[in-house]
Formats: structure tokens, sequence, C-alpha cells
């Protein structure tokens, strides 16, 4: 019941090679991505993708494969290699990255250095053969894994080894996303859908902005995405618009959370080996392709030119249907098993959402008056908000990703239209718990919260079996063996003058109990307690006193007995609290 102390200086310390390693971690991954990509998509396929303009916006680039017809069988390979490898050697690097690090944080599930390498390769593999997957999820479990790894090497306690798994997750994201401040907010943010692991704040801070120094130092620190702004005007029309985008959002994330859901179902009952069953997503996310360049791998580069107001790819239609393509291609992707995260496609999903909509008030209203590159950009955080709770650390994310700051208070409106349509009963991350007092982690917390907030009249037992101080002892005894209790009040019209025990029978020597009265023997003027008690002010009497139970009176003026509690009873219901809970 005890709250386990944390060895806060240790935590500080350890946090530092947390961020190092996932600095390090980040920079091997985009180049095992980058080499990824070149075999599968670029010498296999034809395909060129663009890049976003922190990784170079690379030109030349191509809409459309040269080997258009390979896709689908070149992503199937992905697939099959990450299955083979997930399924032989690490199941936990199956499906969404980030999931599996929020599911070992909450269930204390083992991760180390062999998740985190098993992650890399099986994550790049996925994306660079042309999943629709996210980086984030891959570094978000490789930081977990980093984090929890060395918190074992240093022999941490299961509390303080979570806290460096929530601080290496956040370093992850902060890294890959060059967004340290996000990074270190997602590390107490995103195990909860409206609550914060606070501890992990601090440590998550720190081991986000030292994995993105060290990862800049080697991939530069320029932002991820660059948008172009014009200056933003405020008007009903474009007020109006925003809240819009957030309803369509709240739709579109609801939309992605169903279908990934449907699609993770049917490839968990669908009778085929497990290594399998990513190789038939695969083949399904190549289609998906053929149709729209913008479901292949992580479409950051074509996010970029939208962004850049760049339409010469992509008509309104075209847009409209990538909406759900790439939904489509990100269900088939993770839920099939692949490797990787949801992340960055519900952003690329929410970009999409964003410029198609812009497009379409432009059409009504004959103007241009919403730019296609803030929409965009908002469209991207309402989307991933809606769909994973964590509105937060998102708009820092986003804002770190693009320096996007003038459209924050667009994009508040949207967001929290998102977020309150969305609600969070359901969200993108399965393993996400609606407070810290539903994970198992905190269960000592739940116990104490339980303590701290019913009351005495909520379980104590009413109708009380009482004796009178006249009556001889052995009654007492008689009384207790037939009904299994420890402990008679002793009333008198109503009013409680004393207890008797069983350790007061225990006493006496078996021919007096006929012979002693129960007034002779009963602690008089008992301890009692009020209905309005919490349960933990009435255990710590009992801690103090060394009792087992204790009269419940209306008051201490009147003694007016009005029921019984004992440690048992407590006991019970904590433990049925719990179960609910």
């Amino acid at each position: 019941m005890i709250k386990e102390r944390l060895n806060i200086r240790k935590i500080m310390l350890l946090s530092v090679p947390v961020g190092i390693a996932a600095g390090i971690f980040t920079v091997l991954f985009l180049k095992a991505l980058d080499f990824s990509t070149h075999v599968f998509l670029e010498q296999l396929v034809g395909y060129i993708p663009p890049k976003p303009s922190g990784e170079g916006g690379r030109l030349p680039y191509l809409y459309s494969p040269e080997n258009i017809y390979l896709l689908p069988f070149v992503t199937a390979l992905g697939g099959l290699i990450t299955g083979l490898l997930i399924y032989f050697l690490s199941p936990e690097s199956a499906g969404i990255g980030t999931d599996a690090a929020i599911r070992a944080f909450h269930k204390g599930l083992p991760l180390g250095f062999k998740t985190a390498i098993l992650k890399l390769v099986t994550s790049a593999i996925t994306i660079g053969s042309g999943g629709a997957s996210g980086r984030e999820g891959p570094m978000a479990l490789i930081g977990a894994s980093v984090g929890k790894g060395i918190a074992k090497l240093f022999k941490l306690s299961p509390k303080e080894q979570n806290i460096l798994l929530a601080a290496g997750l956040g370093a992850g994201i902060g890294a890959v996303f060059r967004a340290p401040f996000a990074g270190g907010i997602l590390s107490a943010e995103v195990f909860y859908k409206e609550d914060f692991e606070v501890e992990a704040l601090i440590p998550g801070f720190l081991a986000s902005i030292i994995a993105y120094i060290v990862a800049g130092s080697f991939i530069g620190f320029q932002t991820l995405f660059n948008i172009s702004l014009h200056k933003l005007t405020f008007s009903q029309e474009i007020i109006a618009g925003y809240v819009i985008l957030g309803i369509v959002s709240a739709v579109v994330a609801k939309l992605l959370i169903n279908i990934f859901y449907k699609v993770e179902d049917y490839f968990k009952n669908i009778k085929v080996p497990d290594y399998i069953k990513p190789a038939i997503g695969g083949f399904v996310v190549g289609i998906c392709g053929i149709i729209t360049p913008l479901a292949i791998g992580n479409g950051y580069g074509w996010i970029q030119m939208l962004m850049n107001d760049n339409m010469s790819f992509f008509s309104p239609f075209k847009l409209f249907i990538s909406i759900f393509l790439v939904i489509l291609a990100l269900s088939f992707t993770l839920g099939s098993g692949g490797s990787g995260g949801v992340f960055g496609p519900s952003l690329v999903i929410g970009g999409i959402t964003g410029a198609w909509l812009s497009t379409f008030f432009n059409s009504i209203l004959g103007a241009k008056v919403f730019q296609i590159s803030s929409m965009t950009m908002v469209g991207m955080i309402s989307v991933f908000t809606a769909a994973a709770s964590a509105p937060l650390s998102t708009i820092v994310l986003v804002a770190e990703m693009t320096r996007g700051y003038d459209l924050l208070p667009l994009a508040i409106i949207s967001i929290v239209v998102a977020y309150v349509l969305a609600g969070n009963e359901k969200t993108i991350f399965k393993s996400q718990v609606k407070s810290r007092l539903q994970s198992p982690v905190h269960q000592d917390e739940l116990k104490v919260h339980l303590l701290e907030i019913a009351k005495v009249k909520d379980v104590m037992t009413k109708n009380v079996i009482t004796i009178s101080p006249e009556e001889p002892a052995i009654k007492a005894r008689e009384i207790m063996a037939e009904k299994f209790i420890a402990g008679l009040p002793v009333v008198v019209n109503g009013v409680v003058v004393g207890i008797v025990t069983t350790s007061d029978i225990l006493k006496l020597n078996p021919e007096e109990l006929e012979h002693v009265k129960v007034r002779e023997i009963m602690t008089p003027q008992p301890n009692c307690v009020l209905p309005d008690w919490t349960l933990l002010e009435t255990l710590q009497l009992f801690i103090s006193r060394g009792y087992g139970r204790a009269p419940v009176v209306k008051d201490f003026e009147s003694m007016k007995l009005v029921g019984i509690i004992s440690r048992s009873d407590i006991s019970r219901y904590m433990i049925k609290r719990s179960i609910v809970e």
C-alpha cells in the first residue's frame, strides 16, 4: 500500500544514455529505411518517392512507378520477409510499435535490446518495400526497449524501469520527427486517454532533447516539413471552415479506427500461417499504391508538396479517394502483422483530408479563401488527435515539425472539435487505458484512491448482531461461534456501551463462562467510527489500535449504533472494486 519511492537522481542520470542510444538508433533506422527503399522501390519497382524538405526534398521523383505491375509483388515480398522475421525471432515487433510499448508499460512485458534491433529491421523492410506504415511506431518501441533495457542493466525497480521505458519512447519519437518537446510530452501522455504519467515527464524531456541532439548531429536539425503560409486572415468563413475540418477529421478518425480493427480481426481469424499474413496484406497495399502513390511507404514527400500548395499531381477527386485508400493500406499493412507505426500514416490521412477540404471549400466559394498548406497541416493534427486521444503532444509535435506556430489558433479550434466529437472509448492504440487508476502498474495508487473516496456507510454491515451487558459470557461465545464473527457490540437501548471479542472470551476458564457477565469482560467505551469516515481513516484506526472491527455510531454524543465494520469488510470491498475498475 505504500507508494514506491523513486530514485530521481538515478533516473535522471540514466535518461542521458537512454537519449544517446535512442538518437543513435534513430540514425541507424533512417539509414536502414533509405537502403530498404532503394532496394525494394527504386531498384525493383522503379519508383522514386519524393521526400519532405527536412530530408532534402528529393528531386527527381516519380509520380508513378516504371514497373508499376510489380508493386503488389514487391510489397508482398517485403511483407513475407517481415512476417518470417517476426514469427521466428520477435513476435512483439508485429503491428503498431507504439501500442506494443504502451502494452509493455501497463503489463510489465519484457522489452530489451533484441526487440529494438529486430523492430528496426522489420520496420525498415515494411516501409521500404512500400508498406503504409509510420516511423514513430518503430522508434517508440525501439526507444522504449532501450529505456527498459538500460533500466534492467542497472537493476532499477519495476516502477523506475517503466519511467525509463516511457522516456525512451518519447526520445525515439522526438528524434525521428525532430520534435524534442513533443517527444517529452508524449512520454507522459500517450499511455492514457485522459491522464499523464507525470513522473516520466522530466526524464522524457531530457532523453528526448539528447536524442534530438545526437540524431541531429548526423541527419541535421532542420524541421521535417517546411510549410508555405501566406498571411493568415480570420473571418467567419475561415473559422467555420476549420470547425468543419474538425468534424470531418473526427469522422475520418473513427473510420480509420473501425476499418483498422476489422482488418486486424480478419487476419486473426483466417486460417493462414502468421508469417504469410503480412505478405497478403502487402499485396493489397500494392494494389492501393497502383491507384495512388500516397498509399506507398510513408507518403511524407507528397504531403510536403501539398504544404507547398503543389496540386499538380492531385485532382480533388484523387485526393478524396486517397483518404480511403491510405486508410486501407495502413490497415492491411499493420492489421496483417506488418511492422511499423500508425502515427505517420494518420498524419498523411489527415493532411489529405485537409487538402481536399480546402479545394472543396474554395470551389464552393469561387475563390482561394482557404490555403491548402494550412488546411493540410491542421488536418494532420486533427485526425491523429481524434484517433489517438493525445491532443497536447500532437499540437506541439506538428508545430515543431513544421514551425507553423502562427496557425495554432485555428488549429486548436479544429483539434478541440475533432477530439470532443471522436471521444475516447476506442482509440487507434488498443492498449491505452483511461487513467492511471486503470493501469495495472498503478494498482497501489488505485487502492489508496478507493480508500480515500469510499465511506464507512458504503461498506458497513447494517443488520448488527448485538448483546446485552447483563448476558452471560457463554451466550456471547455461542453467538460468535454460530455466526462466525469475532466481536459483538454491547448495547443498551441501542446505545453502544462496549464491545466483546473472542479474545475476551478466551481469557476465561470454561467453568466461568456461565457465571461471568459480558459487562465484566467487555471493553467499555470502545473506539467507534462514524458513517461518513473514509475507509482510509478507519483502516488507520484499526492499524494504530490493533483492532479488527469497530461499531459504527450515528454520532459520538448519542453513541447510537447504526452498523459495524471490520477489516474483512474493507478487504472484500477493495477486491470487488479493483476487479470492476
